[in-house]
C-alpha cells in the first residue's frame, strides 16, 4: 500500500518552509495531487503553467530511452537563479517538488529520501536536527 498523494505533498510542505510547490504529475503533465504553498505566488504566469508540466514530463520521458545504458534515473534536480526543481518518480508518476534557491543538494536529497520513504512505507521518518 502506498501512502495517498495529496498527503504526501501535504507532509513535504511540513519538511522545510523553503518548499515552494509540491505536487504529483501523470505521464501526460497533468496535475494529479499538490500544487502550490499557500501564500507563495508563482514565478512563471499561470498561462504557461500546462507547457511547463508537459515539458518537464517530455523530458523526463525522453531521458528513459537512456535507461539500457545508464540504468533508471534517480532524480533530476535543476538549479536555478530563483527556485530549485527536484524531479523524481513515485509509482507511475512523477512528483515535482521546488524549494528557494538557498537550499542546497545534500538537503534536496535528504527531502527526495525522505518523500520515498513516505511514499513507499507509509511512516514519516524522524526529522533529523
Amino acid at each position: 500500500m502506498t501512502y495517498p498523494l495529496d498527503k504526501l505533498c501535504f507532509q513535504i510542505f511540513k519538511f522545510d518552509r523553503r518548499v515552494r510547490y509540491a505536487g504529483v504529475l501523470d505521464d501526460t503533465g497533468r496535475i494529479i495531487a499538490g500544487g502550490m504553498r499557500k501564500g507563495i505566488s508563482s514565478l512563471e504566469p499561470a498561462s504557461e503553467d500546462l507547457r511547463l508540466m508537459a515539458n518537464l514530463t517530455i523530458q523526463i520521458g525522453t531521458d528513459k530511452t537512456w535507461d539500457q545504458y545508464f540504468g533508471k534515473i534517480q532524480y533530476t534536480f535543476v538549479k536555478r537563479e530563483k527556485v530549485n526543481m527536484l524531479i523524481f518518480g513515485v509509482g507511475n508518476n512523477l512528483m515535482l517538488i521546488t524549494t528557494q534557491p538557498e537550499v542546497d543538494l545534500e538537503q534536496i536529497a535528504q527531502l527526495r529520501d525522505t518523500v520515498i520513504t513516505i511514499y513507499t512505507t507509509g511512516m514519516l521518518p524522524e526529522k533529523p536536527k
